[in-house]
């Protein structure tokens, strides 16, 4: 990685699993609204442990979208992959599919609302949550979440809930105490001992169960932002990422509708 310090997350006992997401049409929602979500997973518990239907994961969710009929479905789960490794990657996307067409039969012969479903797309791609992650000028740590740590150089904020999709049926969560957010410090996003780099997203500095959180998708949009900006910056002042004012940072952020304050984060989500 360019001479870049990093932790492969092979090397972690509990490799988060990748997953295949897929969407499916002519679901009547309104019925499948119905159904808890406690009672749909007892159902697949039920409907693996009869030996009918071969579901690795025993939870899962499915999704409104803007379209009537149409659902996106997260329920598939193929783990200890290196997706680093093509040849691992590949037989990984085979699996996400042959996975998606057994949920789906599942959804259909099962659950109310599914009946008349039909398969209409599958994600163009795996998704992959965990492989290198930098080793940055912070680490980002399981403490910092559930402590709701907040930091002087903070480029974004995140809520979301510790979701380690390790190797078994079910997904573990940890969550932050009393809906509190932490700071994502623009530390995270510095390369150690390497100049003129920044990174964002998936690979950024933290450890298993803090990259567990802030891999969401939202928080990684947050993380490139500040990125995209602060490299910007850097050109502008003509200085490397590391010397970048923090202040016009989070000035440039602020301007551009990130949110770096809790009641801002509040305020928009109600």
């Amino acid at each position: 990685m360019a001479g870049v310090p990093y932790e492969d997350a092979r090397s972690t006992p509990n490799l988060q699993s990748l997953s295949t997401i897929f969407r499916l049409a002519n679901v009547d929602v309104e019925k499948a609204s119905a159904l808890p979500k406690t009672e749909l997973w007892a159902m697949m518990r039920g409907a693996a442990e009869s030996g009918d239907f071969m579901l690795p994961r025993l939870e899962g969710s499915w999704h409104r979208t803007p379209h009537v009929g149409v659902v996106t479905v997260h329920m598939t789960r193929i783990p200890n992959v290196d997706a680093t490794d093509p040849e691992q990657l590949t037989h990984a996307e085979i699996e996400g599919r042959r996975q998606v067409r057994e949920y789906h039969r599942f959804l259909r012969d099962r659950v109310p609302g599914f009946e008349r479903s039909v398969l209409v797309a599958t994600s163009p791609a795996i998704g992959v949550r965990e492989s290198r992650r930098v080793i940055g000028d912070y680490r980002l740590t399981r403490d910092d979440v559930l402590d709701a740590r907040r930091f002087d150089d903070e480029i974004a904020l995140c809520g979301a809930p510790i979701e380690d999709h390790a190797v078994g049926p079910d997904t573990r969560w940890t969550y932050v105490p009393e809906s509190g957010v932490y700071g994502i410090p623009y530390r995270c996003l510095l390369p150690n001992s390497v100049e003129g780099m920044l990174v964002a997203g998936r690979c950024f500095s933290a450890t298993h169960d803090a990259h567990a959180s802030a891999r969401s998708m939202a928080t990684c949009m947050a993380m490139g932002q500040a990125a995209g900006i602060a490299a910007a910056l850097s050109i502008t002042s003509q200085t490397t990422p590391r010397a970048v004012d923090l202040a016009a940072l989070r000035r440039c952020l602020l301007e551009n509708h990130a949110l770096l304050d809790p009641i801002d984060v509040v305020t928009t989500s109600s």
